[in-house]
């Protein structure tokens, strides 16, 4: 009878172990920092399984030992969300059946060799895909939402090439590739794209190794940029996260422009072959990247970079705290404390800037269908505006040049000192207009944005001529009286118009300092233009102090000034924005069929 309370108890005690042991073995929530670690390491459950190997098999029917001959062929069977298309080794290209672009549905994983990045399975070569951000383009494959690319090795060797976009394609990983010999990017972020791009190789691509533009956002982080021409190139207002990246050896590490925001932590940047991190100022403001704060430190690693380590030319001071860096590598204001990044530009007027002139300003006509567009006046050096422009704050080491109108010095009438009464009454001079030989520098030009479509030079303004009242007849043209008159009795004449000598355009000395920013062109072909819609001799000296090669062409507009050309945008737009906000004149980026 002792032995059965015993019994109970031990019961009991089994009991109350197995209803508490499932809540002690069920798989633990996922903290907040983790919430994404799904689309990178873990596949749905429930895919299915569809195999594709690069060899001729029309009786395929996508199983493990019958697997399909190509992508394009796996596609073809419209495969749903969760369908995991499994590539074998081996080489898928246009030979052997692929369709390009390769455009993945949402929802679809490519997979290919995760542990090995790909480097046994290649997807080579690209198609015309019309982009809603930024028009043809020629790409490998096309991301839709909740896509996974994983363990392959993507060229696009294609003019213009890139191997991998994203259009606004939210929830996309892609992870563990290699992205190689692309003749422009590994990969293209633009629109509102939303991905998480790691443990990847860039390498050896023309242009950049990723390109992150529009508002996107996500994650980069533990890749490998190398031998490229920028590692990353950041612009417009992507507000991506760098992290924990190798940018090595690249033509500069991280090019960062226009309005973007990006956070970089815990990145090295090494021995590239100009500077490590270079961030440039644009027309309609700066760009504010996170470089680390006193309470949230960068810890990002610059080291044997050539030139500059960190060159900050967008005008302002910017915030980096609690980088390894070498002070004396260091270009622009740059502040090692402070518990903010550098905070955003301030809003640029969408209305012309009032000037003190008798010449009304004429209107801009406006469609309710269109986006408003900045509109900036050139400030002319003899006229002060009543009340100053909005205007950035400058740093001291601002390289930002405001343009100067050209403006030739009109003739100014010697003063009557004679003692002959002016029998005639008073004429009132009218103001003399001086004619408009440069675009970029008109004083009373609108100047509107609209890149990449150029602007036809407007023809030039004959200056009024003058009437006044002389009190002797001029000496070289003597005006012929229309009736007798005595030698004694002033006549009220038009003289004849003058010419004032033609101003010599003086040499520009070449600058160093803003030439070694200009990007290098990596190809003899050069579809994207830099150009300026002027052909003013001045313009085009400011133009050869920074790019010597920089000459007139013919153009269906007229004669423009070629700054220098480039296979793809991104390096054109760069170019762009220094030679807006270095020499101050209106650079444009044009295709080379638009001329």
């Amino acid at each position: 009878m002792r032995c059965k309370p015993s019994l109970f108890s031990a019961i009991a005690t089994s009991i109350t172990v197995l209803a508490i042991a499932p809540p002690l073995f069920a798989r633990p929530a996922l903290s907040p920092t983790r919430t994404q670690t799904w689309k990178i390491s873990q596949l749905p459950q429930t895919a299915s399984l569809i195999y594709v190997a690069p060899r001729v098999n029309s009786n395929g029917d996508g199983s493990p030992n019958n697997p399909y001959p190509s992508i394009a062929a796996a596609l073809a069977t419209k495969p749903v969300a969760g369908s995991v298309i499994q590539l074998q080794e081996g080489i898928y290209s246009a030979e052997t059946g692929e369709s390009f672009p390769i455009k993945i549905p949402a929802g679809v994983t490519l997979r290919g060799a995760p542990t090995a990045r790909g480097v046994n399975t290649v997807i080579r070569g690209g198609g015309k895909f019309v982009s809603t951000s930024f028009a043809s383009q020629n790409i490998t494959m096309l991301a839709d939402n909740d896509v996974r690319i994983e363990g392959v090795t993507v060229i696009n060797p294609n003019t213009r090439g890139t191997a991998v976009w994203v259009e606004s394609g939210k929830r996309v990983a892609i992870a563990n590739n290699t992205f190689i010999n692309s003749d422009r990017e590994g990969l293209f972020l633009t629109g509102t794209a939303d991905a998480i791009v790691s443990d990847n190789v860039f390498k050896k691509n023309g242009a950049n190794g990723l390109s992150a533009v529009g508002s996107s956002t996500g994650e980069i982080r533990n890749n490998i940029f190398e031998s490229t021409g920028f590692g990353l190139a950041i612009g417009q207002k992507s507000r991506v996260n760098v992290s924990e990246n190798n940018i090595l050896n690249n033509n500069d590490g991280i090019v960062i422009s226009n309005l973007s925001a990006p956070t970089l932590r815990n990145n090295l940047i090494s021995d590239n072959q100009r500077d490590g991190i270079v961030i440039l100022r644009d027309r309609k403001g700066y760009p504010t990247p996170d470089l680390g704060t006193s309470t949230n430190l960068g810890k990002n690693i610059f080291r044997n970079n050539k030139g500059k380590d960190l060159n900050n030319n967008s005008g302002v001071t910017q915030v980096a705290v609690g980088n390894q860096l070498d002070p004396k590598k260091i270009a622009g204001d740059i502040a090692f404390v402070g518990e903010f990044p550098t905070a955003p530009a301030p809003q640029i007027a969408s209305t012309p800037v009032p000037v003190v002139t008798s010449t009304s300003v004429p209107k801009i006509p406006t469609a309710s269908n269109v986006e408003p567009i900045e509109i900036t006046r050139p400030q002319p050096s003899f006229t002060p505006p009543v009340n100053p422009p909005t205007a950035l704050a400058p740093s001291s080491s601002s390289i930002f040049i405001e343009p100067l109108p050209d403006v030739p010095q009109p003739v100014t009438p010697v003063k009557t000192t004679s003692f002959t009464p002016r029998t005639p009454l008073p004429v009132t001079a009218p103001k003399p207009v001086a004619p408009v030989n440069n675009l970029s520098q008109s004083p009373s030009e609108v100047l509107i944005d609209r890149d990449p479509i150029p602007v036809v030079p407007p023809k030039p303004v004959t200056p009024p001529r003058s009437i006044f009242v002389p009190s002797n007849p001029p000496q070289t043209a003597p005006v012929k009286p229309i009736a007798p008159v005595t030698p004694t009795t002033p006549t009220t004449s038009i003289p004849p118009a003058i010419t004032p000598p033609p101003v010599q355009p003086t040499q520009i000395p070449y600058n160093a300092k803003i030439a070694a920013l200009v990007p290098r062109p990596s190809r003899d072909t050069a579809p994207y233009l830099v150009v300026i819609p002027s052909s003013d001799t001045e313009a085009l000296n400011r133009v050869r102090s920074i790019v010597p090669s920089g000459k007139l062409i013919p153009s269906r507009f007229g004669s423009i000034i070629l700054v220098q050309g480039y296979p793809d945008r991104d390096r054109a737009e760069v170019l762009k924005v220094i030679v807006r906000s270095a020499i101050g004149l209106d650079a444009r980026v044009i295709h080379q069929n638009s001329l």
